[in-house]
């Protein structure tokens, strides 16, 4: 059987066979407990349109769909760490040189996707901000993380946003016109991101979506759209690409602000300097 893979007949299928599509891959591990109805609802199309997709991705229906993750334990953590030891198998494999080989190609396929235009618009909307909200879950809790830290350092008001629940609640609900809620949504659509993109119309705040989905509705949602790559559908997810886009994004930023983010880090050093004895580095 031919694996899934939503960039295959990309440009051939519809927009709701895409929006299954995009569905579909963000929730391998469930899938097989679904029935077609679930899925249309989730997708918001008829159970029609998902019964004619699967001979869109070369299956002849759900049920050999089902089948074939089943055998091929697509989209566990397990599965996706046997792909990768698959590469470095041999004992004289060069661990470091093959992770780094892939990270880098991650980091060539992402200059490629990323919109210049997109990536200015991101700078100038931060630049303007009267505070920028980030919000991710899973391991882009990381690039929250450091965003927040980069960003701070240079006179950035951000508040890092819950990555799940109703907490999100507690900062959503200070976003407004002036400011800017940025997303890191990788793999599928969380719950979470459409509370933030459908508040976003209501608060007037502009939305910024970093992303390695090429097929959502995310896509048309978000005001500006940063794709990046991440490694295949099934494969181990590396987050070298979007540490990348962080660390050019702070550089922009940081130049967009000039004088003014030059000014705030002489103040940190000064401040460092000056109570070096109580709080030594």
């Amino acid at each position: 059987m031919v694996p899934i893979n939503i960039k295959m007949n990309l440009d051939k299928m519809s927009k709701s066979q895409q929006a299954i599509a995009n569905y579909v891959a963000g929730a391998l591990a469930q899938i097989p407990y679904c029935t077609e109805e679930d899925i249309a609802q989730a997708v918001g199309v008829s159970t029609a349109t998902v019964s004619r997709f699967w001979a869109t991705i070369g299956f002849a229906n759900l049920k050999a769909f089902k089948k074939h993750l089943l055998q091929n334990e697509h989209a566990t953590p397990a599965h996706k760490m046997k792909q990768i030891l698959n590469k470095v198998d041999s004992e004289a494999a060069d661990v470091v040189g093959e992770i780094l080989d892939i990270a880098a190609n991650h980091v060539a396929v992402t200059k490629q996707r990323v919109e210049r235009a997109a990536f200015h618009q991101t700078v100038e909307a931060i630049h303007a901000a009267r505070k920028v909200y980030i919000f991710g879950s899973g391991a882009a809790v990381c690039l929250v993380a450091l965003l927040q830290f980069r960003l701070n350092r240079i006179g950035v008001q951000v508040v890092a946003m819950e990555a799940s629940g109703s907490e999100l609640f507690e900062t959503l609900s200070h976003a407004g016109e002036e400011d800017v809620v940025l997303m890191f949504g990788f793999v599928r659509r969380s719950p979470e991101m459409t509370v933030i993109l459908e508040q976003g119309k209501a608060a007037g705040y502009r939305t910024v979506l970093v992303t390695d989905l090429l097929v959502s509705d995310m896509l048309v949602q978000s005001d500006i759209v940063l794709q990046l790559d991440r490694g295949e559908l099934e494969g181990f997810h590396s987050m070298t690409a979007p540490v990348a886009l962080v660390d050019a994004l702070t550089v922009a930023v940081t130049k967009r602000q000039g004088q003014q983010a030059l000014n705030q880090l002489d103040r940190l050093h000064a401040l460092r300097k000056r109570y070096a004895a109580q709080l030594p580095k």
